[in-house]
């Protein structure tokens, strides 16, 4: 089991360069990978989208990388502009008769924009392509570390509540008979208290209390309740990404118990019904971080 929190970071350098790869993941319920890179490795992120894919199921995924150190620059130069400018100085150096020296003609070129195409290579070498995705790879690793050591804590944290709570199953399933004679005890001293009690034959009553009781009755509730509870716990021993399961059995439990409360008109099992309700809480609230 993984918990979707984690992080994990990693640094390398060449060639003068400085790389560093931090990346972040949070709760989600697909996997969203949300990169912040430097333009020299944009075209890397369908790549790095597939390398994540391979260790997580699920989370929002920030991937953070920078590069620091020397920048690329290409200068290219257009030779047709560049003559062209030449031919001209030198033409009018002869009709005004001014000396025009290298330096000079030079120095006026360079004011010249339109010549020269200057910008920073978005591309980088194979050596760095390599550095790159084995910083990247080796952050990844320590982000999957640190999700599989949260998800052990988790998952420990996630069976003992089940203990309770399957011992709290127990101790309904127990208290199901005692809450039906206490109903049908009360329902009996009630009618005895009418004034239309002697008008009525037993049987009737019988047949009306029965079916009092079978609309009151939990049995079903308590062993879908179990049976919940068994489908949790097989999860949890699964290697697999459960999260999804989990949390909808979260909502199935929970609705299980409201319907037992519901239902349930005996004061101990009311008590159970309100402890059952608070441990399902915290099953949901851990398992909204389970990958």
């Amino acid at each position: 089991m993984k918990s979707m929190t984690g992080y994990g970071e990693s640094l390398s350098k060449i060639h003068g360069a400085e790389i560093s790869v931090v990346i972040k993941s949070v709760n989600g319920r697909f996997l969203d990978s949300r990169f912040h890179l430097p333009k020299e490795y944009l075209h890397f992120e369908t790549q790095l989208k597939k390398n994540i894919s391979k260790l997580f199921r699920r989370g929002t995924v920030d991937i953070f990388v920078q590069r620091r150190g020397e920048s690329k620059i290409k200068i290219n130069f257009n030779k047709d502009i560049a003559n062209k400018w030449v031919q001209g100085y030198r033409a009018l150096s002869r009709s005004l008769r001014l000396p025009l020296s290298s330096q000079t003609l030079m120095e006026k070129l360079t004011e010249h924009t339109q010549i020269f195409d200057i910008r920073e290579a978005d591309k980088i070498n194979g050596a760095e392509k390599k550095v790159f995705f084995s910083v990247f790879s080796e952050a990844l690793r320590h982000c999957d570390k640190e999700r599989i050591r949260e998800g052990k804590s988790i998952k420990l944290h996630i069976e003992k509540v089940l203990q309770k709570l399957a011992q709290i199953v127990n101790r309904m399933n127990k208290l199901r008979a005692d809450a039906n004679a206490g109903i049908s005890e009360k329902l009996k001293e009630r009618f005895q208290r009418t004034s239309f009690a002697s008008d009525i034959e037993p049987s009737r009553f019988a047949q009306e209390l029965l079916f009092y009781l079978d609309k009151s009755d939990i049995s079903e509730e308590v062993e879908r309740l179990k049976e919940h509870v068994h489908m949790c716990t097989t999860y949890l021993r699964s290697n697999e990404a459960q999260g999804k399961k989990l949390d909808f059995y979260s909502q199935e439990l929970l609705r299980e118990v409201n319907t037992i409360g519901s239902k349930a008109n005996y004061a101990p099992l009311t008590e159970l019904v309100v402890e059952a309700k608070s441990l399902i809480e915290i099953f949901k609230e851990q398992v909204q971080n389970v990958e």
